[in-house]
């Protein structure tokens, strides 16, 4: 009997570490602010995607990020919204007066005229170097940390006579 039971934790414990693999990178969901969401954002494989307040953005090497992703990978006709749940619904909504969210959908317009056939989910999440975004296709999927865009450590900003980078 305790043979069997000592089997049984140690068969559970396997399969408890081999999921975790299956979180994928980036750590836990988090909520980010507008604020923290505007700027510049990428990764070491060349994804590149800049946010602009105006719920505008631009985005170039998608696939970078997300390889499944089969529409164009560059465009400069990006809008994006924070998915939110709203009260008494169970799934997510844009809602375009939100200012902070766990989720943000990119609409990215690729020329077809279908809205929405080319649209990206970014999940945002927070680990050890700080906030990141996962873009997905599916919302059931996750991000390698090779595929993980992160604030953009190269990209510098002038404001009000001081230098920032990242």
């Amino acid at each position: 009997m305790i043979g069997r039971r000592l089997r049984t934790v140690a068969v559970f414990g396997v399969v408890a570490l081999g999921c975790t693999a299956c979180a994928g990178a980036g750590g836990p969901s988090t909520v980010i602010q507008q604020s923290e969401l505007v700027g510049d954002w990428g990764n070491d494989a060349g994804a590149r995607l800049h946010v602009s307040a105006d719920h505008t953005a631009t985005a170039d090497g998608i696939d970078h990020a997300a390889p499944d992703y089969g529409c164009a990978t560059a465009s400069t006709a990006v809008s994006w919204d924070f998915l939110v749940r709203t009260v008494g619904e169970s799934s997510l909504s844009v809602v375009r007066a939100a200012t902070e969210g766990r989720y943000i959908e990119l609409g990215i317009d690729a020329g077809s005229g279908l809205r929405g056939s080319c649209d990206l989910t970014a999940a945002v999440q927070r680990d050890d170097q700080g906030l990141n975004l996962c873009l997905v296709v599916d919302m059931d999927q996750t991000c390698t940390a090779e595929e993980l865009l992160r604030r953009d450590r190269w990209s510098v900003t002038v404001s009000e006579g001081s230098i920032r980078t990242g």
